[in-house]
């Protein structure tokens, strides 16, 4: 749909939000690089290409070259993060150092109080318990970018409302719905940096005890807690109930005053007055906001007028401020009780959702790995058991080709474009519902042409 006159243009983050979510689902040096260069190739084109007719398939990736170039940025740097350059990691230096000593072989920490300076450590990588480690950080990691985004576009939401003043959306949407938010998943959060923040080397019984954050959020809002013999941090068995009735009490204060406050407005506005507070206070009866209502056309451009025209636009559509008809309190009361449900049901369906940073970050190191050990690896040894400097050549060639070709079709072309499309659906669906409309008339310039109809 197309953006109101003057909201908060979404766009603006988007273009570092999206790319940076492209990168944690495609995460990988290599193919990040890959990708880099051929969006570098395609904006050396422009010299060449711009103005010119172009193949329909070149020109759609040619259009989105700058969107590519920032999505490989990215892919590199998270792939640093990760550790993993075509699924191989990178080691610069890492702190554990291997040891076979009875009862156990296994890796030891050289240095306890060093980490490895960017990134996973790569001891991680072929490690016993490296898809749980990893699992367990990009799940936690989805989780945590999820909350944040969604805080942000609450956040956009409030800026709408302080622009057109509009103190109902501020105070009866955009209070409660951030304490709700925050009094749940963003305390899943603030579990996950205690959690991570806690070291359990020095006590193995509390270390195999450790809490489960999903279980402790399922548990906060039932009676009783299994785990209080080893809470995650002193004071949790205080702090959450509290939490909890914080969320409870926001979902009447979402659904309930808006209405009835815009129901109060308009029986004001009938008496000659700008709200309930103008008639209350006694101000604001100089105000004609009707002459507003029954002009489509006019021009408000004065600030003041803007608020009258937001008010009696409120009204009239139960806070979407295009409507001049009669106000409707049922309709406004249903319309702001959807809404209600909806934000309360999409808390936890739009955080779910945002595990698919995680899942299909998890599918592309996978694909990448099994491309690696079973074409080029499997080639490789076979190559090496021959005794023929032709055949160990070709088995590589072989090898290296048929990798490379599945590398590009599988992980640069149907990876890169699922890691897209699901990037995009995070930013319309679970970012921008939370404060964007859509609802908006497009721009139409004045002109002496007449429309041509085709």
């Amino acid at each position: 749909g197309t953006a109101r006159y003057r909201e908060d243009n979404p766009a603006v983050f988007t273009i570092v939000t999206f790319p940076f979510e492209f990168g944690v689902m495609f995460g990988d040096v290599g193919h990040g690089l890959i990708l880099l260069i051929v969006a570098s190739l395609l904006i050396y084109m422009e010299r060449h290409w711009e103005g010119k007719k172009i193949n329909e398939m070149i020109e759609m990736v040619y259009s989105g070259r700058y969107t590519i170039f920032l999505m490989a940025i990215f892919s590199v740097y998270i792939g640093g993060l990760y550790n993993e350059l075509f699924a191989l990691p990178m080691n610069f230096g890492s702190n554990w150092a291997y040891s076979n000593l009875p009862p156990y072989n296994t890796f030891y920490p050289v240095d306890p109080n060093w980490t490895y300076p960017f990134g996973v450590d790569p001891v991680w990588k072929g490690a016993t318990n490296e898809l749980t480690f990893y699992n367990s950080l990009k799940m936690k990691t989805s989780v945590t970018i999820g909350v944040i985004q969604m805080s942000l576009g609450l956040v956009l939401h409030l800026f709408n409302g302080i622009y057109f003043r509009q103190a109902y959306d501020i105070f009866f949407e955009f209070i409660p719905r951030i304490l709700f938010l925050l009094c749940t998943f963003g305390y899943l959060v603030a579990m996950i940096f205690i959690k991570w923040n806690t070291d359990y080397r020095h006590d193995v019984h509390a270390s195999h005890n450790a809490p489960v954050l999903l279980n402790e959020l399922i548990y906060m809002f039932l009676p009783g807690n299994p785990n209080t013999d080893y809470p995650l941090y002193e004071g949790q068995t205080l702090v959450q109930p509290y939490l909890v009735i914080v969320a409870l009490v926001s979902i009447p204060i979402m659904m309930l005053p808006k209405p009835i406050l815009l129901l109060l407005d308009d029986r004001a506005q009938k008496a000659g007055y700008v709200s309930i507070w103008g008639m209350m206070f006694g101000y604001g009866r100089t105000v004609d906001v009707q002459s507003h209502a029954d002009s489509d056309d006019d021009l408000l451009d004065d600030e003041d007028d803007m608020s009258a025209k937001n008010i009696q636009g409120d009204a009239h559509e139960g806070g979407h401020g295009h409507g001049h008809g009669p106000f409707d309190f049922g309709e406004a009361m249903v319309h702001q009780g959807l809404e209600t449900i909806e934000f309360v049901l999409g808390c936890v369906s739009h955080t779910a959702s945002y595990l698919r940073l995680w899942a299909l970050s998890l599918a592309h190191s996978e694909l990448a790995t099994v491309f690696w050990e079973k074409i080029w690896g499997t080639m490789w040894d076979l190559g090496k058991s021959s005794d023929s400097m032709v055949l160990s050549g070709l088995a590589s060639f072989i090898g290296f080709s048929l990798w490379f070709g599945a590398t590009v079709l599988v992980l640069l072309g149907m990876e890169s474009l699922s890691a897209f499309l699901h990037a995009l659906r995070l930013h319309w669906v679970e970012f921008q519902s939370k404060f964007y409309r859509g609802d908006g008339y497009p721009f139409l310039p004045f002109t002496y042409e007449k429309k041509q109809d085709d």
